[in-house]
């Protein structure tokens, strides 16, 4: 296809999570590789650019950086869609301004609630799947009587703890103790609930939790002097960014969506490598990044006009797109009211972190519930 002269379109990014090597660097290159691709192969008409706003959002801030950061790359930039936010409180405190605005926002989060016209997701994560994979490796493992420490108060603590209870409930697991710690915790605060965890003597331990509380389970397990067989949600996939967040969790196993047998997700990477002469981590955040971008650019081919109306129309007609996100068998399908691509069963996976590294557990989800 003749490439015309056009002025490009431009795309949002927003990263309300900055300072996560590995992750919140790397998401943006992605989205602009999966959009430069879909350029040079002749599926665009014109190159598509993507404007960053770093911010830091919630639970380090207050939703207000998120809200004018989307405000900022509507009105000023004026993009016609935008990757982003990552984190389920910052996603949700722009979902009305989404709704008012009408610019298609992509997101990575995991909560339910994330609905509406004009908000999309790939998540990075889902806070009521991943309880029920989390319920069917305890079952798998022999596990009957589970603890669980959550973020609280916290909206991802409150959704994940109701979807385990009931993951629970399916699987024949009772829940013996719960222990409640702030999303970003102290050493002390996590060693009293840790003890107290410990004296209800369970099979295993559960965290339930956005993650910032990575940086002090372990050591509060240490100063209770416990080493339960563990498992956290997808909070366990900063161990796959970099070695310091592997280290924070050692021992932990996780659920994850880096697969490393997807060779869509290396055949990416290689390909960013040889185009930019560096090399990506491969990870769940890289890849949704560039699905993120793969799934833009095939609404940008397909909008009948040029307008953030008209591209989450075109959104909608994406059907069974492979995906780098998850095992062999994910895809990507949108539809009118199905806003929620990620589709398949391997889409998540369990991790353990050892070493300052992870390695994908063997676990067929689907194994019988009580």
């Amino acid at each position: 296809m003749k490439k015309n002269k056009f002025e490009p379109h431009k795309i949002g990014v927003m990263v309300d999570m900055p300072g996560f090597p590995g992750a919140t660097d790397t998401f943006p290159k992605a989205v602009q590789f999966a959009l430069d691709e879909a350029y040079d192969r002749g599926l665009l008409d014109r190159p598509a650019v993507t404007v960053l706003n770093e911010h830091l959002g919630q639970p380090w801030g207050d939703g207000y950086a998120s809200r004018n950061a989307y405000l900022d790359l509507v009105e000023t930039e004026q993009v016609l869609a935008i990757a982003g936010p990552f984190t389920t409180d910052n996603s949700l405190a722009i979902l009305d301004l989404v709704e008012e605005k009408h610019v298609p926002s992509i997101t990575i989060c995991g909560t339910q609630e994330y609905v509406g016209k004009y908000a999309f997701n790939t998540s990075n994560g889902n806070l009521a799947d991943e309880p029920a994979y989390i319920a069917a490796w305890l079952k798998s493992r022999g596990h009957k009587r589970v603890s669980v420490v959550r973020d609280y108060p916290s909206i991802i603590g409150r959704e994940y703890h109701k979807f385990f209870e009931y993951a629970c409930q399916q699987f024949g697991i009772e829940i013996v103790g719960v222990g409640n710690i702030y999303p970003g915790p102290t050493e002390e605060d996590v060693t009293h609930v840790m003890k107290a965890l410990k004296a209800t003597n369970p099979d295993a331990l559960v965290y339930l939790g956005f993650g910032e509380a990575c940086r002090e389970l372990n050591n509060g397990l240490r100063n209770a002097d416990w080493s339960p067989e563990r498992i956290m949600t997808t909070a366990f996939c900063q161990a796959t960014y970099n070695e310091f967040f592997a280290q924070l969790i050692d021992g932990w196993y996780g659920v994850d969506q880096y697969d490393e047998r997807n060779h869509r997700l290396s055949s990416m990477i290689k390909r960013y490598e040889e185009k930019h002469g560096e090399a990506l981590i491969a990870n769940s955040c890289v890849s949704a990044g560039y699905d993120i971008g793969q799934c833009i650019a095939i609404a940008l081919s397909r909008m009948e006009i040029a307008t953030p109306e008209s591209l989450a129309s075109a959104l909608e007609t994406i059907r069974m797109l492979p995906a780098t996100t998850g095992g062999v068998g994910t895809y990507i399908t949108f539809g009118p009211h199905d806003h929620r691509g990620l589709k398949g069963i391997d889409y998540l996976n369990i991790r353990r972190a050892e070493g300052g590294k992870t390695h994908r557990v063997d676990f067929e989800f689907g194994g019988s519930p009580a």
